[in-house]
């Protein structure tokens, strides 16, 4: 017998062992015990599907078929494979975060795709990989990715739809004002600073813009985000503040 020697402490057994009629009946018994379907991906040999026999772990001294069933299981031979490593696993994989390079400066590593937004993915029996949305999708089999996706675009449709708005009052080419809910939100053009800035109902931010579209979107940000209500609360506790010492 020919076995060649494992990084885990076990054992390959090649040529004459896999051969033999002992480990055919054999496998033949594991794959009625899993009822002919792969108990990783769930696939079947009715669907063509070509399974194999996977040891969990190896026994010193034993022969493949002379593993106790609970050590086997039945498996198809692309899951086989991301079991031992030759190939990234199909399952089993969790999402750990997400990032937008800008542009398609990024590559899936699953499928080779151009992506802009990449989600990093691990598993305990490969490690990390940055992929794209879709393929996020399948190796967690959830819609995390895409539904973060679908989030991301209705939020940049909403900005869109705020920074280009018909509410926007233009004062001149370098003071535009907007009036949202309550407050009043105005962009002007500061010599001293020499830069746009944000005034929220008459009080300056400290923040500099180089173009009127950058504080803009800051403006929606700050919308967005809630910070605009803070800030008017903020504002009134001072002038409650004022009059009680008044």
């Amino acid at each position: 017998m020919l076995r060649l020697s494992r990084a885990d402490g076990g054992a390959i057994w090649i040529m004459d062992s896999y051969r033999s009629n002992a480990w055919k009946a054999y496998r033949s018994e594991v794959f009625r015990l899993d009822d002919f379907t792969c108990t990783v991906c769930g696939r079947t040999a009715a669907n063509g599907t070509v399974l194999q026999v996977h040891h969990k772990r190896y026994l010193p001294g034993h022969k493949p078929w002379e593993h106790p069933y609970e050590l086997c299981s039945t498996i198809c031979k692309g899951c086989h494979a991301a079991e031992h490593g030759i190939i990234p696993p199909r399952v089993g994989w969790t999402h750990c975060g997400w990032d937008d390079l800008g542009g398609l400066d990024g590559s899936c590593e699953l499928c080779g795709n151009e992506i802009r937004y990449v989600f990093a993915v691990h598993h305990p029996k490969w490690g990390a990989m940055e992929v794209g949305e879709t393929c996020c999708d399948h190796l967690t089999d959830t819609t995390l990715a895409s539904n973060l996706m679908e989030s991301q675009r209705r939020y940049l449709s909403r900005r869109r739809t705020f920074v280009s708005s018909s509410r926007w009052h233009e004062r001149n080419q370098f003071h535009q004002s907007i009036k949202h809910k309550r407050y009043v939100i105005e962009i002007l053009w500061s010599k001293k600073a020499g830069a746009y800035q944000l005034k929220i109902d008459g009080t300056c931010g400290k923040l500099k813009f180089r173009e009127m579209l950058d504080a803009k979107i800051k403006a929606f940000d700050v919308v967005e985000s809630g910070e605009l209500a803070k800030y008017a609360d903020r504002q009134r506790k001072k002038l409650r503040g004022r009059w009680r010492a008044q």
